[in-house]
């Protein structure tokens, strides 16, 4: 099958912020659950190493099958710094609110999901969820103040697994480690990234629908210099594939946008037409649509007002 894939998706990467962390409260054969994610530090530096095995199996004197194998993924990470408090949580010890102290006392990290993502060369961004692992305690090095300042950043790792939870994927029904999604991909959307931890999901979307207008159907007394707005029940693909007319029902003049386009809210459900000029008064128009939400699903139609 013919891959479909995009030009920006080769960009490379030149930045990295928004270190997401979250508590992994189950992970059991019948349910995964974690907490909403929350800031974790600014964000130095991140390699991702998985550990990967391979074996060759020989007949027929020669090499006849390879078999592979992947285990844990480390993150290695440089931050500016943690606050006591969240290094406490992500290592197990304690932290007394009342002293402001970390008591270092070798406790239990907890499991941990783990997000951030990686700006590229054209100002996209590739998002990276790790639903499982565990925080190693930081390395700190520490130097005198000589001529010119010398920073150190808090060097840790992030040791990944897979969830003993499976889900769904389609085809197989198996454990994720990781989900990695590219705003230049089409049908992403990383709207939701960071305000919960990402979870496989192939449930079938809603059928695209227009969920509201302004103005409705039918509706008369428009004002002549009123935008007029669509609102869709489910996110739409890229501008590119919006076809929103605003057209002068009586010679079917199609009314020009201030912008030269609709414009399209960042959740990419509203689009909002702006005309460069009011519209003639005491006329019908019509705002006919043709769109293509995230999931591949298109949906054609009209609106029919007239203005005051």
């Amino acid at each position: 099958m013919a891959l479909t894939v995009n030009a920006a998706e080769y960009k490379s990467k030149i930045g990295l912020d928004s270190l997401y962390i979250a508590e992994v409260t189950v992970d059991t054969a019948a349910a995964y659950t974690a907490d909403t994610p929350e800031y974790f530090a600014p964000a130095a530096e991140a390699s991702q190493e998985p550990s990967t095995s391979f074996a060759i199996q020989y007949a027929d004197d020669q090499p006849y099958d390879v078999m592979t194998a992947e285990g844990e993924t480390k993150i290695n990470m440089k931050v500016t710094g943690i606050p006591l408090a969240m290094l406490a949580k992500i290592t197990g010890r304690v932290f007394n609110a009342a002293s402001g102290q970390m008591w270092d006392n070798g406790g239990t990290a907890p499991y941990i999901a783990l997000s951030f993502r990686a700006k590229k060369s054209d100002g996209s961004y590739r998002y990276y969820q790790y639903l499982k692992g565990k925080f190693d305690m930081p390395k700190e090095e520490l130097t005198t103040l000589g001529d010119a300042p010398d920073p150190k950043p808090m060097e840790l790792t992030y040791t990944a697994i897979k969830p003993v939870h499976t889900w769904n994927l389609g085809s197989v029904t198996e454990s994720v480690k990781r989900i990695v999604g590219d705003t230049s991909t089409t049908n992403f959307s990383a709207t939701s990234w960071f305000s919960q931890v990402q979870v496989p999901s192939v449930a079938a979307p809603s059928a695209l629908s227009l969920s509201s207008s302004t103005p409705t159907d039918g509706a008369t007394g428009i004002v002549v210099s009123a935008n007029q707005t669509l609102t869709f029940n489910n996110a739409l693909n890229s501008l590119a594939t919006l076809n929103i007319f605003l057209i002068k029902a009586s010679d079917g003049v199609t009314v020009a946008m201030a912008t030269g386009y609709p414009s399209i809210d960042t959740a990419r459900k509203v689009v909002t037409l702006d005309p460069n000029a009011s519209l003639t008064g005491a006329t019908p128009y019509i705002i006919v649509y043709s769109v293509t939400d995230i999931y591949g699903q298109s949906l054609n139609g009209a609106i029919n007002f007239t203005t005051a």
